[in-house]
């Protein structure tokens, strides 16, 4: 059974600690914190999740440069997808992980309302209700810790009947 990380990046992969230490990525843009690189790929090798990008980079980057820009930081995981831009004035980030999901039902192997082999990782909540077993919300000041990572490797490998 499929496992998905939906990813944001600003905030979760790269953060406000990162940008204080190191001056010089203020200037730049795609940073990645090798640290949450790091972080992710424990993440990865615990669950043999994929990863899904939910953030905003997914607007003008396609899956093929936001693999290459991971790579570059160590990244030992695999960007399947990135979910779809719901234009709307009420439009929230759960909405399009929902979207996500219900288009890829044959993917998943499953429907989906039954899938909840999946964790956001965001540093906003606007996330749906039903999401709030799943997602986690990541500290913008540090990024993806080791202890977003316990929490996730705990909801990925459960079954929905355990949590």
């Amino acid at each position: 059974m499929k496992k998905i990380i939906f990813l944001d990046i600003d905030g979760v992969m790269n953060n406000e600690v990162m940008y204080e230490l190191n001056p010089a990525y203020q200037q730049k843009r795609n940073e990645i914190d090798p640290k949450c690189i790091k972080h992710l790929n424990d993440l990865i090798k615990d669950t043999g999740a994929e990863v899904v990008i939910s953030s905003v980079w997914r607007y003008n980057m396609d899956i093929e440069a936001l693999q290459t820009i991971f790579n570059n930081e160590g990244f030992i995981g695999k960007i399947i997808d990135k979910t779809p831009v719901l234009r709307s004035e009420y439009t929230v980030r759960g909405n399009e992980i929902l979207a996500w999901i219900k288009n890829n039902e044959e993917l998943l192997g499953q429907p989906y309302y039954n899938f909840r082999n999946y964790v956001i990782f965001d540093d906003d909540s606007d996330m749906l209700y039903w999401q709030k077993d799943n997602f986690i919300c990541v500290d913008s000041y540090s990024g993806l810790t080791a202890r977003n990572v316990y929490k996730a490797t705990y909801i990925l490998n459960s079954t929905y009947m355990e949590r």
